[in-house]
């Protein structure tokens, strides 16, 4: 038997070509998917890896203990000092840790954030701006910092100087000598482009950018003069890391700061990337799941016509004493070559997927880090079994129908068709699916918000209609390809008619045809119409109760100056320009959102609808909910909040505790989140720096090019 399947493996190559190339595609997904993530994650592995060569101890800052992180006696806030950030780390700790026995050397960092505008004006990486690091160069006794070696020009040593990475110089498109603009928050600031460094750090190499700053300039840019955010201890040659940790922990204060161990870090740091690329890799498997999914109809539908033109041939090994069992494995073993030798060959192709989806991802701008193919020792097993697996599986069926064949048949004289089976049973399980399905569509459409049992809710309705309609596809496809036959006899004749008879012949070999097309056309169609669909609302969200035309935000989500939109008003055509600004709050145990504004010019630039009160109520202590926030917090026009503005765990101040009047409500808009309430800018809450945002109105026309990037703000009446 094991000789007759190979026989009958290279007498129909031509006819198994398909199922070949059904599991050849979905084996490549499955090992490509595999090889890539393995790929990734080895690769950023190794970038970590090198960012942590030779620290033995890392020493990082948490928030300083209570509110008096506060900035110091002329500290240089022109670039947006980070709220008064501090830290407890300072120099005075760095040598006491430096003195420690074992401790080779100390490199204590400042870091922070800053977003270049290249030499067009626009903003370099703003996309991903929290990859724009910035941290101060530190020199040795050589005057190099070994973390940052110089490729052209010096160090930045004076306030007025910095120094960019190789890379993100040629994004920017600056050069040694050049004036470089760059934001950090608040107005932007310029300096001198010194030097030029190369590094190795993993965020800078997946894409960032690295701006460097000497020590004292970058804190007075990030934190408060004399303090740092971490400190990196390097050990020297046989010192117990563990041992040096707890050392380098017990001169640490009890709260603001704390001691991890290199291994450690790097174990961490594992985790989070193997979290991540996992993450990845299940996705991208999904999509493999649907290929060979497709593949099963494919390679049913193929087996199946085999038999079908096979059925003398195998009553005559019955007739010469085959049983139906060798029957049925001589047909599973013809399965199992074809989906070995598609597998072996899907593993490869796999392998060129995964080798080009590194370009292709990084030229869409997701940059990821380089490193060599890793193609794990489990990767081509599971790839050659599922490979073949799924074929056995799919050609089960078949063979069993082929273990059905009488061996008198053998005595036919010519191939008759396999006499029609009733499609009651599967009529009956199709429309009871597709009815399931059908009623929990229903009922996510009554649901509201965006919960994930919404979604697996949704999911499992459309799961349930498809497998309706691919059960039914016999029975649908009767009728339509009678309608369809009628206008290809009348365009191809005799051609056209023969082809809806063949069609009709056999509607269970035409339904499996049908359904891996209507399968990928479903796939299609539902990520083309979910997106469009997703891009609408997003727009009519933004839209909604919106009487702006501009929205002038920082592109790292930072504050803008406090002047900017008193400049943005005095341009010719602007007829209004309202700033905006964010803060948090806890009330009755509860998060929220206050945001500030100047009710007057607010009003120009936002429509609200008020149900009670106005814009032009809001004041000093008295603020305006939405109905949403009234009703969730069952508050009324004239009923008084107790806010607490300290959000970030310091020590209870009273200056914190704000007592605020309700007095007016307003219809909540989907532009708005469901906790909001104005508060005028001549009294604005503790926490909130400058304004984060600034709308603007031209006059007297609306332009077309309107930005739809201001669904998170709202609007309100005009006052």
């Amino acid at each position: 038997m094991l000789r007759t399947a190979l026989r009958n493996v290279l007498a129909h190559k031509a006819r198994l070509m398909m199922t070949v190339l059904a599991v050849l595609l979905g084996v490549a997904f499955v090992s490509g998917t595999l090889v890539f993530g393995d790929t990734t994650a080895n690769a950023f592995r190794n970038a970590s890896a090198q960012s942590l060569k030779g620290v033995a101890v890392a020493v990082q800052a948490g928030e300083s203990p209570g509110d008096e992180a506060q900035p110091s006696p002329g500290a240089d806030t022109a670039g947006g000092k980070d709220g008064g950030r501090t830290s407890v780390l300072d120099a005075a700790l760095a040598q006491k840790i430096r003195a420690l026995p074992g401790v080779d050397s100390v490199r204590p960092t400042v870091n922070g954030q800053a977003t270049l505008a290249g030499k067009d004006g626009r903003p370099v990486n703003a996309d991903s701006s929290w990859q724009n690091l910035a941290t101060n160069y530190l020199p040795g006794k050589d005057g190099k910092d070994g973390h940052f070696p110089l490729k052209e020009g010096r160090a930045p040593a004076a306030e007025d100087e910095l120094a960019l990475d190789a890379t993100t110089a040629e994004k920017a498109g600056y050069r040694v000598g050049d004036t470089v603009r760059f934001a950090i928050d608040g107005p932007a600031l310029t300096k001198k482009l010194v030097g030029i460094v190369t590094t190795d750090d993993p965020r800078v190499t997946a894409g960032g950018t690295l701006t460097l700053f000497d020590t004292t300039t970058t804190q007075k840019l990030f934190l408060t003069p004399g303090r740092f955010d971490a400190i990196a201890v390097a050990a020297k040659p046989g010192t117990d890391e563990r041992a040096l940790t707890a050392r380098v922990q017990s001169l640490l204060p009890a709260k603001g700061a704390r001691a991890t161990s290199g291994a450690d870090l790097a174990a961490e740091q594992s985790r989070q990337i193997s979290e991540n690329t996992t993450r990845l890799t299940k996705t991208l498997l999904g999509f493999a799941g649907v290929a060979l999914f497709v593949a099963v109809f494919i390679i049913v539908n193929t087996f199946t016509m085999l038999i079908a033109q096979r059925s003398r041939e195998i009553a005559l090994l019955r007739a010469v004493g085959a049983s139906r069992r060798q029957v049925v494995r001589s047909v599973l073993i013809e399965a199992a070559l074809v989906g070995l030798g598609a597998s072996a060959a899907g593993f490869a192709l796999g392998l060129g997927i995964a080798t080009a989806l590194h370009p292709l991802l990084t030229t869409s701008g997701a940059e990821l880090p380089d490193g060599p193919l890793v193609i794990s020792s489990t990767t081509p097993l599971a790839s050659l079994a599922v490979g073949v697996a799924v074929t056995v599986l799919a050609a089960w069926l078949p063979s069993r129908r082929a273990a059905k064949i009488a061996p008198v048949s053998v005595l036919s004289s010519a191939d008759l068709a396999p006499p029609a089976r009733t499609l009651k049973v599967r009529n009956v399980l199709g429309t009871l699916l597709t009815g399931l399905g059908i009623a929990v569509m229903l009922y996510v459409s009554t649901l509201k918000g965006s919960k994930e049992s919404n979604l697996m809710a949704a999911m499992l309705g459309s799961a349930l209609t498809l497998c309706g309609m691919i059960v039914l596809a016999p029975l649908l496809s009767r009728p339509l390809i009678t309608l369809a036959g009628k206008v290809t006899a009348r365009f191809f004749g005799v051609s056209g008619k023969l082809a809806k008879e063949n069609a009709l012949r056999n509607p269970r070999r035409t339904a499996a045809t049908a359904s891996a097309l209507m399968i990928g056309l479903t796939l299609i169609t539902g990520l083309a119409v979910g997106g469009y669909s997703t891009q609408r609302a997003l727009d009519e969200e933004a839209t909604q109760g919106l009487a702006a035309d501009y929205k002038v935000s920082n592109s790292t989500y930072r504050s803008l100056d406090t002047a900017a939109a008193d400049d943005i008003a005095k341009l010719p055509g602007v007829a209004a320009a309202a700033p905006v600004t964010s803060a948090n709050f806890d009330t009755q145990g509860a998060f929220a959102t206050i945001t500030g504004t100047d009710p007057k010019t607010f009003g120009k630039a936002a429509d609200l609808k008020f149900q009670a009160g106005s814009l032009c109520d809001v004041g000093p202590g008295r603020i305006a909910v939405s109905d949403e926030f009234a009703r969730q917090a069952g508050l009324h026009v004239g009923d008084t909040i107790d806010a607490d503005m300290n959000t970030r765990g310091g020590t209870p101040n009273k200056k914190n505790k704000k007592k605020l009047t309700v007095v007016a409500v307003f219809a909540r808009t989907r532009a708005r989140t469901t906790r909001w309430a104005p508060w005028p800018t001549s009294s604005p809450p503790p926490t909130p720096t400058s304004s984060t945002t600034s709308w603007s109105r031209p006059s007297p026309a609306r332009p077309q090019d309107w930005s739809p990037g201001s669904a998170r703000r709202s609007a309100t009446a005009r006052c």
